[in-house]
């Protein structure tokens, strides 16, 4: 499922993004707050508004989220920091980093990868 929503002007494809109550608008998530999305596309100006952006974010299921650490092939739990993913076993959170593809490059800092938000 995924939604328009009013952003910052710097959200990009693959940020993992949290409500900011105080400036009533989607930004760069800092930790795994519920609830959380995450950028399909780069955002973009809304038409006929005055400096108002918006982004399509994904709530749930699969989406490609962008890697704030090196991502071991084997995936794991999924955890945020700096509006980006990593792995945390030691996390109990409600969702996943997907293991790597067959015969694909390691997965690095700053990739896009897999990751389903249940």
């Amino acid at each position: 499922m995924w939604i328009k929503v009013k952003c910052s002007q710097d959200i990009e494809k693959g940020d993992v993004l949290s409500y900011d109550s105080s400036q009533q608008l989607w930004n760069k998530s800092s930790s795994l707050a519920s609830p959380l999305g995450v950028a399909r596309k780069d955002a973009f100006l809304k038409p006929e508004t005055d400096g108002v952006y918006i982004v399509e974010i994904q709530l749930q299921g699969q989406v490609e989220a962008k890697a704030s650490r090196d991502i071991p092939d084997e995936g794991g739990e999924l955890n945020v920091e700096n509006g980006m993913v990593y792995v945390d076993n030691n996390a109990n959170h409600d969702g996943i980093i997907c293991p790597n593809f067959l015969d694909q490059p390691s997965r690095l800092s700053g990739n896009l990868v897999t990751i389903i938000i249940r």
